[in-house]
Parts: structure tokens; sequence; C-alpha cells
């Protein structure tokens, strides 16, 4: 959803649905909760912690550049260590990763849709994922190379990795925080689901 759109008055009858009980909830095209829902979540769950976690890591590191105003040249090494621990725990969820029985799970980056919603944070998203990749935990010569440059002589020139600028760590400081928020309603919604039938 843009922000153009929530800024459009809803047609929907608020306090009439605040005063709904759940009886009066249609919940008719909802299938019932099963076991195999529950031991779904059991394995589920502990997952979703663990993004939730990255993130909030992620969050501290960017809180950390944004507050100390960086880039300057005496500090440097902290910026470039920090931005780096920033880029590698915000991509961490959305990488190949395993339940609790070793299976691999679906990677957090299916629900994009539901949580970034303008293209500045779709491409700093992929932007960041792909530095990761590339640069960050692992070193793929051709991130680092200046196109059209000879290296088959002595001389070799690398392009460094250059830190995350200010708006751009702003930017992912929000969408850090929609990321949380989404994985909360997550939690909330098994929850509430585990409370209704037990």
């Amino acid at each position: 959803m843009s922000v153009r759109n929530l800024k459009k008055k809803s047609e929907t009858d608020w306090d009439r649905i605040d005063r709904m009980t759940d009886d009066e909830i249609d919940t008719s095209d909802i299938p019932p909760l099963t076991d195999a829902f529950f031991e779904r979540a059991r394995m589920v769950l502990p997952r979703i912690y663990l993004d939730r976690l990255d993130l909030i890591e992620a969050r501290k590191f960017a809180a950390y550049i944004l507050e100390k105003g960086w880039p300057n040249k005496n500090e440097e090494l902290a910026h470039t260590a920090f931005n780096t621990a920033l880029i590698i725990s915000y991509a961490r969820p959305f990488g190949m990763k395993k339940d609790l029985d070793d299976r691999r799970e679906k990677p957090l980056d299916e629900q994009i849709a539901e949580v970034l919603t303008e293209e500045a944070e779709i491409a700093l998203h992929k932007r960041v994922k792909e530095m990761r990749h590339k640069s960050f935990a692992h070193s793929d010569a051709r991130a680092h190379l200046f196109e059209g440059l000879d290296y088959s002589n002595q001389i070799v020139f690398f392009k460094p990795e250059l830190p995350l600028s200010q708006s751009e760590t702003t930017l992912l400081a929000t969408m850090i925080q929609k990321w949380i928020n989404h994985l909360d309603t997550q939690i909330a919604k098994f929850k509430q689901s585990r409370s209704r039938i037990g």
C-alpha cells in the first residue's frame, strides 16, 4: 500500500467492526486449525523469532551509525565494521535457512510485498542483499573489479565496497522496523490462534 492510498478516507464502518464480538465474525471461509497447523507453528515460530532477533541487531547497528554521524576519517575502521555488521545482520533473514528439523524454510523475501511498499525500499533491500552476498559475507571478485581494466598484469586495482550513505542507512532503519512489526504481527497471530483452540 502506498502513502497515497493511506491518505484516502476509508469507507469501512470501523466503529461497527470494533463492537463486533468473536461470534459475530464470519469465519466460514477460514479452514479449521488442525494439529498439523500447530505442529507447523511449533517449527516456524523459532525461525520467526530468529529472523526478528537478526533484524533487532541490524536496527541497533543502524541506530549507532546514525547517532555517530559517520563517516569521518578518524573512525573509518569502526564505521566500516558497523556498516558490515548492519548489512550482514539485515540480510540474514532473507537468505537460505532451515527449520528445527533441518528442512529448508521459505525465505522472508516471499513476504516483501506485504512489508516494503516503496520502490526505493525494494531497490535498497536488493542492493543490501547483493552487497552482503558479493562483498561482505563472501568475496566475489567481480564485485571488486573495475570494468574494462586488464587484470592479467602484476598491477591490480580493486574498488572498495563503500559503506551505506546516511540517507541509505536512515531508509534501511525504517525498513528494518517495518520487518520487525511484520514479524511481531505473525507471532501474535500464531499465539492468538493457539489461545483460541487451547
